[in-house]
């Protein structure tokens, strides 16, 4: 019921020209009515999403500049312990994008946890991944590990080390923080009432 009611409320909020971008729970809930329900849909997807995991961004660190390797520490670290510690997996970190590939029991394990989500927590993820660019982060999301604020930091760690050390550009990094909150919002309230 609170998702149609979310639902409602986006086009409610249509003024006189409908804005795809203004429907980011309807997007998510067609996905997971249209494309998702068959079952050759959804393993797709759910080999798709994984391939993010052998190179998750959480699982990068570098050792320089400072200010990157602090937010990395600061941010990815507790989602790899956490994962680690939920599913019982092992995850590689590195700091060559080059080595990094996850063990094929760490990935088997987390697909077997994805094959258990309903449609709509399927099509949450994916939407979760696809915007954080990051398996790991889109997981905790929609598990609720981590809030919205901190799927998006996260997610940013790379601009916001960018930005302390150049500083913003006007118009630019605000409305991309701004439609990335948007997007992991929609899939964390799709993944809670799933």
């Amino acid at each position: 019921p609170a998702l149609a009611w979310l639902v409602a409320g986006e086009w409610e909020s249509q003024k006189e020209f409908l804005g795809a971008h203004s429907l980011p729970l309807t997007s998510l809930v067609s996905r997971a009515i249209d494309g998702l329900s068959d079952a050759s849909v959804r393993a797709d997807v759910i080999t798709k999403l994984l391939k993010y995991f052998h190179t998750d961004s959480v699982c990068l660190h570098d050792n320089h500049p400072r200010v990157l390797a602090e937010l990395q520490e600061r941010h990815y670290a507790p989602i790899a312990a956490w994962a680690r510690s939920t599913y019982g997996i092992d995850i590689k970190t590195t700091t060559d994008m080059f080595v990094l590939r996850q063990t094929p029991e760490a990935a088997d394990r987390l697909r077997a946890v994805v094959e258990g989500f309903s449609d709509l927590k399927l099509a949450a993820l994916e939407r979760a991944v696809m915007t954080a660019k990051s398996f790991l982060i889109a997981l905790a999301l929609v598990e609720q590990h981590v809030s919205v604020e901190d799927a998006a930091c996260a997610a940013q760690v790379e601009a916001t080390a960018q930005t302390q050390l150049w500083g913003e550009l006007e118009n630019a990094h605000d409305l991309d923080n701004a439609a990335m909150r948007q997007i992991l919002g929609a899939s964390a309230c799709a993944a809670l009432n799933a």
